[in-house]
């Protein structure tokens, strides 16, 4: 059955607020290796977050081209899509910022950031799961 518009609209104002979320976490993991690492760790911190930011946000325009769908399999398919493709976006991402800062990335600042971005990353499915399970 496709979602109404209130439906979608509320689906993406939960993604929204991830995203908000994930990226406050980058900027504060950030501005903290700043205070231990200096400049490398900032943008250590920003690489990390950045990353899974950039995948997200890719992840959600290839997701939203099913929101219309009525057949099970296509958003599946969609949505399988659009996290290979996160993934695909982080990996690549992070193999870029691996070559070409590779002798200034302070690796706590960004495994750090990219850990937290990716946990508050599932926040949003885990929001819309539990709205659901409250509706019905």
């Amino acid at each position: 059955m496709a979602k109404s518009q209130p439906e979608i609209e509320k689906i993406a104002s939960v993604f929204k607020r991830a995203a908000k979320w994930q990226s406050l976490s980058t900027v504060s993991i950030a501005l903290v290796a700043f205070v231990f690492a200096g400049l490398p760790g900032l943008l250590s911190g920003l690489i990390g977050g950045g990353a899974v930011l950039a995948g997200s946000f890719v992840a959600t325009r290839i997701a939203r081209r099913s929101e219309n769908s009525k057949q099970a399999g296509a958003i599946l398919a969609n949505m399988l899509i659009a996290e290979a493709v996160k993934i695909l976006v982080i990996v690549l991402l992070l193999w870029l910022s691996f070559k070409v800062y590779a002798d200034h990335i302070v690796l706590m600042a960004l495994f750090s950031s990219l850990a937290a971005a990716a946990i508050l990353s599932g926040t949003a499915v885990y929001a819309l799961n539990s709205e659901s399970k409250k509706q019905g």
